[in-house]
């Protein structure tokens, strides 16, 4: 991993529209880094400079006047504040998303990344980690600069390996990013908070001292980004997950070595802050419990009491509203699809509110990553979608992802009427993550906003609603004169380093308000080399991939075996038996009638039966044509063995959708 790959895909986080983005920072950043660092103090020496021609001040008036401009420059390099997009959980409840100053994110990346090679090592201080960091190799665009196993993978570890142990114990860590003590990361790196202690306790003169301790720096780097703050670490950036990993996996080191000096046998596997531990008794799973508190409690975290459970390992595995969601079927004709729709979201909305504190819908969106709506259908769906976005906002990403996929089938008069109602219902309380993806939706769609929308857009102090609202803004031309004072008030040299760094950076960069001067970056040493460097942080022509939903082969299928029956019936084969065999096949494998039916299951299994069927005759067939010498009589078999080789590669496709299909449902919505 390098800085760039680190700053180009691990930045920002994955929440937010893909018009935010931080390649250009990422790919120039070396230069960046140098350049501020061989300029700097000429850049203070000339500030200082100015006050010099500065008349009616006396000399100790100048004095003074230059201290107080080295403090304020050495302040913006050596502390900002994150900008803060806040996103819907559960119910009423949010979660601040964190997006650090590019002036220290920057040398927080160049920490990790320059001692990248050790920061490896500490992963495999734990054997229970299912989200130990791996470097992501590929490009796609929703894909980060790290990657770990995915849910499914810590799922289905914990099902195959405990069938032995009688007892679970379920438990988290409690806010676990926001409870991180930074000061912990150096005990951690160093071997250790005793260990760490008494180095720091030696005298520096002592031979046995060790100096430079890389956790330090990290640790330095962290409260640089966060206005000194020692508690908690910014939730989004990759940067944050590889240093929570660091000392998860130092906790679980100290759970497994505490556990085995106890004797007692576990097994366990974590996921992010998520445990999930098997034990023999009920009281080893106590002893667990105890034993992890305490090793928390000694970084200043603690589990979270409302999600911890022991129980017997017989209980669910999967809740039955994620299984009925997950197995739910979708048939392939116009008119029963039309019905499954109603069916489905029907389902979705009973038990997402039976079970408020799941996220339902999402799960229930997932589905449509797979399932094909066909054009009759759409307005049908459309409305029932729109339906879900009010209901569950968090899902607007998701609801992006499938109207730019759907984008020639959608109306317009209906997608502005919903933006415009999820912009109504969340400015006030300036919930970021709505706003923004409300105005991203009208912006990729050319849909105009009212005055009073643009007014409730910019009096919510949404940094990155307001970002795009004001591109928005820009291809307006019905409303001629427009109050920005409530934007304007955020603009000045000083917000640089505070939340609203993205929201001064931009509006400056891209001149969307012209009244506002160029000079509010250019008296910022760092944001003047990004402007000088042609960075930016935002732009609306990147689009979001959409979805590549196939239809599904089933009536490929049919089509195929129709051929297949008709030329049977009008040609003449000199091996009755494989001619028996093929009509036989053709009326098992007949899906007219099971295409009605709305248990995948069944068409699975004729699927996987007549493939196993298929590929048996196929062989037959060739032995036949090496057996035959006539080519007349070989014909047949020819043009059969060919249709077959067609029909099996559709059956396997079919059933490959619907294995991926089961894949892509099978994780827990908590972490979508």
């Amino acid at each position: 991993m390098n800085i760039e790959h680190l700053l180009k895909k691990g930045y920002l986080p994955k929440e937010l529209p893909t018009s935010f983005f931080t390649e250009l920072f990422g790919n120039d950043y070396t230069n960046i880094s140098a350049l501020a660092e061989s300029t700097k103090n000429a850049s203070l020496t000339s500030l200082q400079n100015t006050v010099d021609s500065m008349t009616g001040l006396s000399s100790a008036d100048k004095a003074e006047k230059k201290v107080r401009i080295k403090q304020v420059f050495k302040n913006r390099l050596n502390y900002s504040d994150c900008g803060q997009f806040n996103i819907p959980k559960n119910g009423i409840a949010r979660k601040i998303i964190k997006i650090p100053n590019p002036i220290h994110q920057g040398k927080l990346s160049q920490s990790i990344i320059d001692n990248y090679s050790d920061i490896k090592k500490l992963f495999e201080d734990s054997k229970i980690s299912t989200t130990r960091p791996e470097i992501e190799t590929e490009l796609e665009q929703d894909k980060r600069s790290i990657k770990h196993n995915d849910f499914s993978f810590f799922k289905e570890s914990a099902i195959i390996n405990s069938f032995k142990y009688a007892v679970q114990l379920k438990t988290d860590i409690a806010k676990f990013y926001p409870s991180i003590y930074t000061h912990s990361v150096p005990w951690v790196t160093f071997g250790g908070k005793e260990k760490y202690k008494r180095n720091r306790a030696l005298n520096n003169s002592d031979p046995l001292k060790v100096g430079n301790i890389y956790g330090d720096d990290i640790d330095d780097r962290l409260m640089w980004c966060q206005n000194q703050q020692t508690m908690g670490i910014p939730i989004g950036p990759d940067t944050s997950f590889i240093i929570a990993e660091i000392i998860a996996c130092h906790i679980d080191k100290h759970l497994e070595k505490k556990l085995k000096s106890k004797k007692i046998d576990f097994l366990g596997y974590r996921y992010y802050d998520d445990y999930a531990l098997y034990f023999n008794s009920e009281l080893d799973a106590q002893i667990g419990l105890t034993e992890l508190k305490k090793i928390l409690n000694d970084f200043e975290l603690k589990t979270n009491d409302e999600k911890t459970e022991i129980s017997k390992t017989q209980s669910e595995l999967e809740k039955p509203w994620a299984l009925d969601i997950k197995s739910f079927y979708f048939r392939p004709t116009e008119n029963d699809q039309k019905d499954d729709i109603w069916n489905y979201f029907s389902m979705s909305f009973r038990y997402a509110q039976e079970n408020p504190k799941d996220s339902v819908l999402k799960l229930a969106l997932n589905k449509f990553n797979y399932v094909r709506i066909e054009e009759e259908n759409w307005d049908f769906f459309e409305s029932l979608l729109f339906r879900l976005g009010l209901i569950e906002p968090s899902s607007l990403n998701k609801i992006a992802k499938l109207l730019v996929t759907y984008e020639k089938l959608v109306s317009k008069k209906r997608l502005k009427e919903f933006c415009f109602e999820i912009i109504k219902r969340n400015y006030e309380n300036q919930h970021d993550f709505e706003l923004t993806w409300a105005l991203w939706i009208l912006n990729e769609f050319n849909i105009q906003p009212t005055k009073s929308i643009y007014e409730m857009v910019f009096n919510s102090k949404s940094v990155t609603g307001i970002i795009v609202g004001l591109d928005l803004f820009q291809k307006n031309n019905r409303i001629k004169n427009f109050d920005f004072s409530t934007v304007i008030e955020l603009i000045t040299t000083d917000n640089l380093n505070n939340k609203e760094w993205l929201l001064v950076y931009e509006i400056i960069y891209k001149g969307w308000i012209p009244a506002l001067s160029k000079s509010i970056i250019r008296d910022h040493f760092f944001f003047n080399i990004l402007e000088n460097r042609n960075i930016y942080f935002y732009d609306a022509s990147r689009k979001l991939e959409p979805l590549h939903v196939e239809r599904s082969y089933l009536k490929k299928i049919e089509r195929k075996l129709k051929q297949i029956t008709n030329y049977i019936s009008k040609n003449k084969f000199s091996k009755t038996d494989i001619k028996n065999e093929l009509v036989q096949l053709s009326e098992n494998l007949s899906l007219t009638n099971i295409t009605q039916t709305t248990d995948r299951k069944e068409i699975q299994k004729k699927l996987s039966d007549s493939d196993s069927k298929i590929k048996v005759l196929i062989d037959k067939i060739e032995a036949v044509k090496l057996e035959l010498k006539k080519f007349d009589k070989k014909k047949p078999y020819f043009v059969v063995g060919k249709r077959l080789e067609e029909l099996s590669d559709l059956t396997t496709k079919e059933m490959e959708a619907e294995a991926k299909q089961n894949k892509g449902l099978l994780f827990d919505p908590t972490y979508e």
